[in-house]
């Protein structure tokens, strides 16, 4: 190569640093060249630039989450990039997330921080949604990198079995068992009303105990509640009623 050529953040050193510079400067080099068509036939996108043929951006994703998010929170991705024409640093990126585009941060060592508001992301699911960063060299040639964020923006499905809610009234003092079912995609915790138990069942199912014992003996109703929230806080409540005597 000829020192004269090589891209500016490269030229102005000599000896083995300019061996290791032009190392971070030219990815992938693939022989003499004179124009990109030269280049045909080797790896996919290697084009023609100071008379070598190099590749498009070698770059990896450095951090990518796999927690669950809620749409109000951030995410902070980081993608490192070790070779580029013009020099690692001075490459540039962008994220994309459901049609909308994040711009990469540049930090030392070749890295770009891309900080994503999930709020970005569609509403309403409980699914990873796919990301795409594209990340540029310094004339333009990109490479494409493909991850996922895990969101959650749909809270938990509760319900009570109506056919499990007694149709008649229930004497004061009696253990009724209700049948609730919960859906969600994380870890959900489930709260009830105090004179009311929850178990876990082998189909998936819960079963309630209602002690109505635990109830004021004037009450003519009992109304238990079975409340869950998931793993980044969202909750959805649901409730059963029926009749009780003394």
């Amino acid at each position: 190569m000829v020192v004269s050529a090589a891209p500016a953040a490269c030229r102005a050193i000599g000896g083995a640093a300019l061996a290791l510079a032009l190392a971070a400067c030219v990815p992938d080099p693939g022989g003499s060249c004179s124009r990109d068509a030269d280049c045909e036939g080797g790896a996919a996108g290697l084009f023609c630039a100071e008379g070598v043929c190099q590749g498009p951006p070698r770059a990896a994703f450095e951090e990518m989450p796999r927690t669950l998010f809620a749409r109000g929170h951030i995410a902070t991705v980081r993608v490192r990039v070790d070779r580029a024409h013009g020099g690692a640093e001075a490459a540039t990126a962008s994220l994309r997330i459901n049609g909308q585009t994040v711009q990469g941060a540049r930090e030392p060592g070749g890295r770009l921080r891309f900080d994503v508001p999930l709020q970005l992301a569609p509403g309403g699911v409980e699914a990873t949604v796919p990301i795409e960063v594209s990340v540029l060299d310094d004339l333009g040639h990109a490479t494409v990198l493909s991850g996922s964020l895990a969101l959650d923006d749909l809270a938990p499905r509760v319900f009570i079995d109506a056919s499990s809610v007694p149709s008649q009234p229930v004497r004061h003092g009696a253990v009724v068992q209700l049948r609730a079912h919960v859906f969600d995609g994380s870890t959900v915790t489930l709260t009830t009303s105090p004179e009311t138990k929850v178990a876990l069942q082998l189909d998936g199912s819960f079963r309630m105990l209602v002690d109505t014992g635990s109830l004021s003996p004037s009450a003519t109703a009992a109304e238990p509640v079975l409340t869950a929230v998931d793993a980044v806080g969202l909750g959805a409540s649901a409730s059963a009623r029926f009749v009780v005597t003394p």
